[in-house]
C-alpha cells in the first residue's frame, strides 16, 4: 500500500483560479519524490497540503491509509528557510519539537548528539543559530526534522540559497539518513538536477497540475560522480523538455 496517498486534490486561495487543480500522487513506503517547476506553479501548496497545513477544496490526502485533517507528529515538515531560534543553541533547537510535547529525556538528547553527528555538525551543538554558516543551519533543521522519528518527511526547497557544493554535499547527507531510517519523502525543487539526483520518481508541475511523471531508474546508493554520467545527463534533460511542453502547447 502506497504511504502517502494523494487523490483528486485541489485548492483555491479564496475566489481566485486553483492554485492546485486535481492532483493524483502517491508514495510507496520509503521512496523518495521530487516535485519540480516553475516558481508559483503549486509546489509548496501541493507540500502544505499534504502536510495538514492547509485544507483541501477538493480530493483528500491519507498517510498510511489514514485521512489527514491537520499536522501529524509523525510527518517532519522542513522549510525553505531554517527558521531556527536565535536564542537557543543548535542541540535545543533539534530538541524544540520534543520540549513542545514535554520533558526532554536523556535518550532524547543522545538521539539529537547522534542526528548532528551524522550530519557533519556534531561538534556545533553549543553554538547558537548566527554564529553558523547558512550550510550548518540547513543541517540544524534537517535534524530537527528528523529528532522524533517521522514516517514522513516534507521538504520545501530547503537547500535553494545554499552554494552548489554545499548543497551537493547535504543532498548526499540527506540520501544516507532518510535510507538508514526508511523514511518516505517528498521534495519540493526548482532544480532539476537537484530533483534527478535525489528521487525515485519526479513529478513536474505546470499551472497546479501534474504535467509529466518521470521514474529515475538508478540505483542506489548515488555517488557524486552520478552528476556526470550520460543516464543522468539524459533524465535532466527530459525532466527540462517536460518543463517546457505546457509552456509551448
Amino acid at each position: 500500500m502506497n504511504f502517502l496517498d494523494i487523490a483528486g486534490i485541489s485548492y483555491a486561495y479564496g475566489d481566485e483560479a486553483s492554485v492546485v487543480d486535481a492532483v493524483d500522487w502517491d508514495i510507496p513506503t520509503g521512496a523518495f519524490h521530487c516535485l519540480v517547476g516553475r516558481s508559483g506553479c503549486g509546489k509548496t501548496t501541493l507540500l502544505k497540503l499534504a502536510a495538514g497545513l492547509l485544507v483541501p477544496s477538493a480530493g483528500r490526502v491519507r498517510i498510511d491509509g489514514r485521512p489527514v485533517d491537520g499536522p501529524r507528529p509523525d510527518v517532519g515538515f522542513v522549510f525553505q528557510a531554517p527558521t531556527l531560534l536565535e536564542w537557543r543553541p543548535v542541540l535545543e533547537n533539534v530538541l524544540l519539537p520534543i520540549s513542545l510535547r514535554g520533558a526532554v529525556s536523556a535518550e532524547d538528547r543522545a538521539r539529537a548528539g547522534e542526528l548532528l553527528h551524522l550530519l557533519g555538525i556534531g561538534d556545533l551543538e553549543a553554538r547558537y543559530p548566527l554564529e553558523l554558516s547558512g550550510g550548518q543551519q540547513s543541517r540544524v533543521a534537517i535534524a530537527r526534522a528528523l529528532i522524533g522519528g517521522p514516517d514522513l518527511l516534507l521538504m520545501d526547497e530547503p537547500f535553494a540559497a545554499l552554494d552548489a557544493m554545499t548543497r551537493e554535499e547535504l543532498q548526499a547527507d540527506l540520501l544516507d539518513l532518510v535510507a538508514a531510517r526508511t523514511t518516505t519523502v517528498l521534495f519540493v525543487t526548482h532544480d532539476i538536477a537537484e530533483a534527478v539526483f535525489l528521487a525515485d520518481r519526479v513529478a513536474v508541475m505546470e499551472a497546479g497540475a501534474i504535467r509529466a511523471r518521470l521514474e529515475v531508474p538508478i540505483a542506489r546508493p548515488r555517488a557524486a560522480e552520478l552528476r556526470h554520467d550520460a543516464r543522468f545527463n539524459a533524465l535532466c534533460l527530459d525532466a527540462r523538455q517536460a518543463m517546457r511542453a505546457p509552456l509551448a502547447a
